[in-house]
């Protein structure tokens, strides 16, 4: 009994020694990873998982932010005091609270490297607080800075600040620096007077927000920074507009081409050289820039008669290119097709700009009817859709400048005041080029989805027809009823109109028979309807019963023929359908 109680008092000892040992082991190796935690800690290793959540809406926190914001504010505040108690001279005390300024927005820019964004963008926002309005003081209160140099001060300050907001990707900061540039820059040339240096600044910062955009995504920028940017141009243009002539037309115009090329050429060089498609934005800012751009330099050379042949020449240089972008490069990427409607119809603009500065108004006409049968022709050729539309938009402009619409309405609303005049031969080439467009247009059909290509057709159609009745009546009023004076008689005018416009109609409704010139049959019931009123209001009044007599039968005529013929078009569309 002894042995066995020594061997398990034994035992038992044994056992008390391996746990006493087990335990000085797992406390030796809980002290290493101890001071292994803590070292991990002091170099900033400390696990994401393991590291205390910080809540970014906590009010203390916030409220320690603003209270902070009041500090530096109130560092401002004392400089500015001393300045105005003449303790420190004007330009000592703007410079010092300038640099007290730069001050913030490095410990901005280092908060945000740090990844301390709240506190990031209160600093930002302290340095835009003090430095935006002392540079707003020191050009116009202190007369530190003049105009121009007040602009490249806020162009400084405000890249500064924008290099913060790129590096640390601090999208608060872009908003601060946007929102403030754009308002001191309102303030500045408001009070300075000195307008062009910021319309440029401000076409600048346009361009930065866009391609801020195209890097970070930060697609809100932009927007803000082009309606200023195209209200500044539109600024310079009016001051060059008003009785003192505060701007120069070159100015104005230079000013105006600079936004149109700098907002065009980013676009360009992000859709041709990276390869991506129009966005909504570039198509907005692109149709106000060519309405700023080139509408007001059209608008300032007509108003002040400068002929800027010039000008003229690149924009033909630069619808020729955009052509050639559309055509030869982007219309064979079939996932482009965004793309191909937008520099087609840049060049739409840049050539109409720049024909009608270049070659004279009398001709100006002929040019753009030739370019909308050129358009037709290869409308029919190859079928792409935008050729369809310049060729409406050509022959519409051609209608418009020759003087063809607007004769053609004098006729229909017989006008006849001072010596009758005869259509122009320009007139007659539009006439021309309508008849072919007309054919070109209609030789080519989708039946599916055709109703964009049928409203254009539709276009080149009326035109046509308002270029023919001007024509043809034009020439027949003057041999019928010619008076010794030079004029027509209105009563022979009101008829002459009324039997061109129903022998148009009959001819319409004849062609529309055929299912390719079926938008011809559209218009009998609206020509038949318009002929009715005029005749009401003209024919009636103004003829005697011999020509109301010949009035009323070839309108009673159409109103028989032309919804028989109707009819017929009507149903060879159906059958062509099926």
């Amino acid at each position: 009994m002894e042995d066995r109680t020594a061997r398990l008092e034994s035992t038992v000892a044994e056992l008390r020694q391996s746990v006493l040992s087990l335990e000085r082991r797992l406390g030796a190796l809980e002290s290493r990873g101890e001071a292994a935690t803590a070292g991990a800690g002091a170099a900033g290793q400390v696990p994401a998982r393991d590291a205390p959540a910080k809540n970014p809406y906590d009010p203390i926190a916030l409220l320690s932010l603003v209270g902070r914001l009041f500090l530096v504010l109130a560092g401002g505040f004392f400089l500015r005091a001393m300045t105005d108690s003449h303790v420190l001279a004007p330009p000592v005390g703007l410079s010092v609270g300038f640099a007290y300024a730069m001050v913030w927005l490095f410990f901005a820019d280092r908060a945000g490297g740090r990844r301390q964004v709240p506190s990031a963008i209160f600093h930002a926002l302290a340095a835009a607080m003090i430095a935006y309005p002392l540079l707003v003081e020191a050009a116009t209160r202190f007369k530190v800075l003049g105009g121009v140099a007040s602009a490249l001060a806020v162009a400084g300050l405000t890249a500064a600040m924008l290099v913060v907001a790129w590096h640390r990707r601090l999208r608060v900061v872009g908003w601060i620096t946007v929102i403030a540039a754009i308002s001191t820059s309102a303030a500045l040339l408001v009070q300075t007077g000195a307008v062009a240096p910021f319309a440029c600044f401000l076409i600048a910062l346009g361009v930065a927000t866009m391609w801020f955009g195209y890097s970070l995504d930060w697609w809100g920028l932009r927007w803000p920074a082009a309606l200023a940017a195209d209200v500044a141009v539109v600024g310079v243009t009016m001051r060059v507009l008003a009785p003192e002539q505060h701007d120069t037309p070159e100015v104005a115009i230079l000013l105006q081409f600079l936004l149109l090329g700098a907002y065009v050429g980013s676009i360009a060089i992000r859709t041709l050289i990276r390869g991506r498609n129009v966005v909504p934005f570039e198509v907005a800012q692109t149709a106000a820039a060519l309405v700023v751009g080139f509408g007001g330099a059209l608008y300032l050379t007509e108003v002040t008669g400068i002929v800027p042949a010039a000008l003229g020449l690149v924009s033909l240089v630069f619808g020729a290119a955009s052509y050639a972008v559309a055509v030869v490069f982007l219309d064979r990427r079939k996932d482009k097709g965004a793309n191909v409607y937008y520099y087609t119809t840049l060049a739409l603009v840049y050539v109409l700009a720049g024909f009608t500065l270049v070659v004279g108004q009398r001709w100006v006409g002929v040019v753009f009817a030739a370019l909308a049968a050129l358009a037709a022709a290869l409308w029919s050729r190859f079928g792409r859709s935008f050729m369809l539309v310049h060729a409406a938009a050509y022959l519409l402009a051609a209608g418009i400048v020759s003087g063809t619409l607007g004769y053609c309405l004098r006729t229909i609303a017989a006008s006849t005041e001072g010596p009758w005049i005869l259509p122009s031969a320009a007139m007659v080439v539009v006439l021309v080029a309508g008849a072919l467009s007309v054919g070109f247009a209609a030789a080519r059909r989708n039946e599916k989805g055709d109703e964009v290509a049928s409203g254009l057709r539709l276009v080149i159609i009326l035109v046509f027809f308002a270029a023919s009745s001007a024509c043809v009546t034009g020439f027949i009023a003057p041999l019928v009823g010619g008076l010794p004076d030079g004029s027509v008689a209105t009563g022979v005018l009101a008829t002459v109109t009324t039997v061109v416009l129903s022998l148009a109609t009959l001819l319409v409704a004849w062609i529309g028979r055929q299912p390719r010139f079926r938008e011809c049959s559209w218009l009998v019931y609206p020509l038949l309807v318009a002929i009715g009123i005029k005749m009401a209001g003209q024919d009636f009044k103004h003829s005697r019963p011999a020509t109301l007599f010949i009035a009323m039968a070839l309108f009673g005529a159409a109103l028989i023929i032309a919804p028989r013929l109707r009819r017929v078009a009507g149903k060879g569309v159906k059958q062509a359908g099926t």
